[in-house]
């Protein structure tokens, strides 16, 4: 990554307020990912701010990002923001794009678990994203199938709209469930 690449990118998150993706956008039609930039992205999504977490996690996602530009360690990164207490925003994108990640079998389990939790969250959108990054899980690993069927069912019961229509899409995306 060159140095301009790099201090655009700095600017960028750094100058993100949690809300305005202006310069995040500017900065996403000005560089393409490559594999410097992906690895940047992927250490700031790692940090413990959270407006950095959502601005990487922002970038990775508008990128359209996928399983074959991640090494095991940044897709354990990204994973990593599901398992831990962060803000939804994050999460939300790392949700989005489950299902373009290959979950390893070692932290299948353990994201099943969160997913669960996030299934339960008061937050609609998370809830929703939760159910489809279940089936997303599941359909890599199928010994989870029975559970993403349980969260589905669960989410068909919801009140909100948002939450049955994501559910609906879900079950077309994947024809086992």
């Amino acid at each position: 990554m060159t140095s301009s690449a790099s201090h655009a990118l700095a600017s960028a998150l750094f100058g993100f307020d949690g809300k305005r993706t202006d310069a995040l956008e500017d900065f996403a039609a000005n560089f393409r990912p490559d594999a410097d930039l992906i690895t940047e992205l992927c250490d700031f999504a790692a940090s413990d701010d959270t407006n950095l977490q959502t601005a990487a996690t922002w970038l990775l996602k508008h990128y359209g990002i996928t399983a074959a530009q991640l090494s095991a360690g940044q897709t354990a990164t990204l994973l990593g923001l599901l398992l831990r207490q962060t803000s939804w925003l994050p999460q939300i994108h790392v949700l989005q794009i489950l299902d373009t990640l290959n979950v390893p079998e070692a932290l299948a389990e353990p994201l099943m678990r969160a997913l669960r939790a996030l299934a339960v969250s008061d937050n609609t959108f998370i809830r929703a994203w939760s159910v489809h990054g279940a089936a997303a899980l599941a359909d890599q690993h199928p010994a989870y199938r029975a559970a993403a069927r349980e969260l589905l069912a669960a989410a068909e019961r919801e009140e909100a709209p948002s939450v049955r229509a994501r559910v609906r899409r879900t079950r077309q995306a994947f024809d086992w469930c």
